[in-house]
């Protein structure tokens, strides 16, 4: 995160910013993200929780993660040069084998655990979601060899397809089937998650199918059955949430993930409603990178985190209240600001306009770095403090 911040504030003098931009987000901070969090929650889902020596081969796979992005983005650094693809190769294929690694880990963990534990089928989804990252990368590397014709569209919108939908999107719905609801504090999910992730899993090889083939309009429909099963997702968390709206339960975290979801099935809609569109070259089809990107998975990145972190680092209710209480700060204001910073960045007429809404829809996300080393901190305070009263008592 520190590293993207620094980049985008210097991003006027960075070649290739832009894409610069979009890599170290998705390649550094989502994809460590989405494999630190996929363990945890897998061994949480399941209750079963791996011993101590385990963990050097979970950093393992994190160090050859990071080497392989940052060999990734040297790559692109040098794209005018005519060997750069073979340093960008070289860092996918560190990185790739990685994420291989981490799915057939997380895949031993679940099927090694008891077919009656509720969570087993929602866990298969960082399985999936590990193994989109890897069909996603080589679409990315083939992208590096500058394709000629139609097939650059068609390998760029496979790439974000299997990167955004497969990638995030399979981590997103297991996570959320069970985080959406802990967040509101209600009882509410999707009926039969298997049947969704399944749905979910059919739109996307449909979609990429069109891609691939360039086929608008089967991409379309992939696309439209892709996002159905996110807008049934969406009916259910949204009936459960009305059904028990109180003031305190509107936190940073849980409009976050809420309006993020949201976010991904408006995207959606739109993309796959203009590729039913085409009946010709997929040219003039642009993916909604930045809504997909900063409205879905920024957004819901950080409000997961948000809730995630004093959940997980624990310590006893007081503890986690405050942790909480740092990481909600302004939380409701931060959750508004942003979604209509992004509005106004994604459709205000003025430049200018855009440029500022930009600015502080970034500020809304970055702020969650300091008051994340406040949570911990006040978090660890507590922590202290019961153990210094239990240590007085004995």
């Amino acid at each position: 995160m520190g590293v993207f911040v620094l980049v985008g504030l210097a991003h006027p003098f960075v070649p290739e910013s832009r894409w610069l931009l979009i890599h170290i987000f998705t390649l550094g901070v989502l994809t460590n993200s989405i494999m630190v969090w996929s363990q945890n929650l897998t061994e949480r889902f399941l209750q079963q929780r791996l011993p101590e020596s385990a963990r050097p081969a979970q950093l393992t796979r994190s160090r050859l993660v990071n080497g392989g992005a940052v060999a990734v983005l040297v790559g692109q650094l040098f794209s005018t040069t005519a060997w750069h693809w073979i340093i960008t190769w070289c860092g996918a294929g560190l990185m790739l084998g990685a994420v291989g690694w981490h799915a057939w880990s997380v895949g031993k963990l679940i099927a090694s655990s008891e077919h009656r534990k509720r969570f087993r089928p929602v866990a298969w989804g960082y399985v999936a979601s590990a193994v989109s990252l890897v069909v996603g990368g080589c679409f990315g590397a083939a992208l590096a060899l500058d394709l000629r014709g139609a097939w650059h569209q068609r390998i760029l919108l496979a790439h974000v397809l299997m990167n955004v939908g497969g990638f995030v999107g399979f981590a997103a719905m297991a996570s959320l089937v069970v985080l959406l609801p802990a967040m509101w504090r209600i009882r509410v999910s999707p009926a039969h998650p298997r049947i969704v992730l399944g749905v979910v899993g059919a739109g996307l090889a449909l979609a990429v199918a069109g891609a691939l083939t360039g086929g608008g309009r089967v991409l379309g429909i992939g696309v439209l059955v892709y996002a159905s099963a996110w807008v049934w997702a969406l009916q259910t968390w949204l009936a459960g949430v009305l059904s028990a709206m109180t003031r305190d339960r509107f936190t940073y975290s849980s409009l976050s993930a809420l309006l993020a979801v949201a976010w991904l099935v408006a995207s959606l809609v739109a993309f796959g409603t203009s590729a039913l569109l085409i009946d010709g070259f997929l040219d003039p089809l642009s993916p909604p990178t930045l809504p997909l990107l900063v409205g879905f998975a920024a957004q819901l990145l950080i409000g997961t985190m948000s809730y995630l972190m004093p959940t997980t680092i624990g310590g006893g209710p007081a503890a986690t209240r405050a942790g909480l209480a740092e990481l909600n700060r302004a939380g409701v204001t931060r959750v508004i600001v942003f979604n209509l910073a992004l509005l106004g960045w994604l459709f205000a007429p003025s430049s200018v306009v855009r440029i500022v809404c930009s600015l502080v829809a970034c500020l809304c996300l970055v702020v969650f770095i300091p008051l994340m080393a406040r949570g911990v901190r006040a978090q660890r305070a507590v922590i202290t403090d019961h153990a210094a009263a239990r240590g007085m008592r004995d």
